[in-house]
């Protein structure tokens, strides 16, 4: 009797499994048949257009990588030497106005160096770099020559951006989104119909393209004065994209 009600309690057990296995199963048929007939839904009676729209603006800031290195067999004097060197250059810094809030340490550290040069003599090379935010756009060419005179031996890159490019981005979208008027009423038209009014936007995300630094020795020559470096900042492009879903008609 216990084995009978045993087994009759198993297969009960079975049962109810099963029954539930195949309840949610549906419901989960029933929910991917939903959405996928929404997908298409959204899709009939639609024009979709995607839109760039790309702004270009003067830059208002420079971001400087300067700073500076030597080599020793002496790890300690190769690393005086630097500390000698960037001391100077943070007091031409501070001579510009440049705080401690517009500069960083981004590399800083002592390595020895193996090369065929050498003679097999162990060398290390000590290297101190900063990263520089400067707003004074056209005065940046003269910065970098006082800096590699106060001791500024490596001098990495400089880039133009800006400080605030949410009035670009908002113009770049304005732009983008007007693009897609054009291309709806050209794809309407080619299709034999007419695009009504909009849908449903999607914003992109926001990338920008900086202006490569360009440095120039000025030849100066019969002016009297010494040569410098000439920095052409260039202009900064914002770049927005949308996707616009347009009612077609």
């Amino acid at each position: 009797m216990k084995r009978i009600r045993w087994r009759y309690i198993r297969v009960t057990s079975i049962f109810i499994i099963a029954c539930i296995v195949v309840l949610f199963q549906g419901t989960n048929s029933d929910s991917y048949q939903k959405a996928e007939a929404g997908e298409e839904s959204i899709q009939d009676g639609t024009i979709v257009v995607r839109g760039e729209g790309k702004i270009s603006v003067d830059p208002d800031i420079a971001i400087i990588h300067a700073g500076a290195e030597a080599t020793d067999s002496s790890a300690e004097r190769a690393q005086e030497k630097v500390s000698k060197n960037m001391q100077a250059v943070r007091e031409q810094l501070d001579a510009y106005g440049i705080t401690k809030e517009n500069r960083e340490t981004i590399h800083a550290g002592v390595h020895p160096e193996h090369n065929s040069t050498n003679e097999g003599k162990e060398q290390y090379r000590a290297q101190h770099v900063l990263k520089i935010e400067y707003e004074e756009i056209n005065s940046v060419g003269e910065l970098l020559d006082d800096l590699a005179a106060a001791g500024a031996n490596r001098i990495d890159q400089t880039q133009f951006s800006l400080i605030d490019q949410t009035k670009a981005e908002s113009d770049a979208l304005r732009e983008a989104v007007e693009r897609t008027k054009g291309k709806a009423a050209a794809m309407a038209e080619a299709a034999g119909k007419t695009n009504g009014g909009v849908i449903q936007i999607a914003e992109g995300e926001a990338y920008s393209i900086l202006p490569e630094n360009s440095l120039a020795m000025d030849s100066a020559e019969g002016t009297g004065t010494e040569p410098g470096t000439l920095v052409e900042a260039g202009e900064v492009q914002v770049i927005k994209q949308v996707k616009v879903v347009y009612e077609l008609k």
